[in-house]
Formats: C-alpha cells, structure tokens, sequence
C-alpha cells in the first residue's frame, strides 16, 4: 500500500489543493479589479467625462418622493 492513498488522505489532498487556488483567484481578482480601474480612470481622463455624462451609467439608488405627503393616521370626531 505504499502507492496507494486512502480516502481520507485524497480528499485532504484536495480540500488543500482547492484552498490554494481560491486564494490565487481572490489575488488575481483583486489584481484584476485594480488594473480595470486604472483604465477607467485613463479613459475618464482622456475623453473629459464629467458625472454628468456617467449619471446614465450608475443606477439610481434612492428613489424619488412625490413632494408632500398625505397622513393616515384617522383624526378624532368630538
């Protein structure tokens, strides 16, 4: 049984294994989202876009009020 691994032993060996590349995929994310901002800036830089011009871009987070706001609470009759 020397060549042999149990079980146990191969799925350690995997389980490590597969911790290993999830944190080279985290890094190369990270590397990744850094390089991409970097060409946003670049081109953000080089055509003059205001946020004027992005405001399309980005999704409205809040959501617009109708100005005035009507009560429901019921009012007392004497």
């Amino acid at each position: 049984m020397s060549g042999t691994q149990t079980a146990s032993q191969r799925l350690k060996e995997i389980y490590d294994k597969r911790k290993a590349e999830d944190a080279e995929i985290d890094r190369l994310k990270k590397e990744a989202e850094a390089e991409d901002l970097e060409t946003v800036k670049a081109l953000i830089k080089l055509h003059g876009f205001t946020q004027t011009k992005l405001r399309g871009v980005f999704k409205a987070k809040a959501t617009k009020s109708s100005g005035t706001r009507k009560s429901t609470a019921k009012k007392k009759s004497s």
